[in-house]
């Protein structure tokens, strides 16, 4: 079992991260706004060469209809 020396300095004795973990949760939220805003870029690129894909292309006139025939 650990037995621990009670000191009367060490319970005030403290470090402050504040400015370590604030820049790390900025990074966090820049990094999730980025990929976020990608997907979505990615998602709206996705759906307009779908739509150009669909209007490019051709209904068959009434000479294919014949020939078919």
């Amino acid at each position: 079992m650990w037995h621990v020396i009670a000191q009367a300095g060490l319970a005030s004795a403290g470090i402050d991260f504040t400015d370590s973990l604030s820049l790390l949760v900025v990074g966090l939220v820049g990094l999730v706004w980025l990929s976020a805003g990608l997907i979505a870029f990615m998602a709206v690129q996705h759906y307009w060469s779908q739509t150009q894909t669909q209007l490019s292309e051709t209904t068959p006139g009434p000479l294919d209809h014949q020939e078919a025939a």
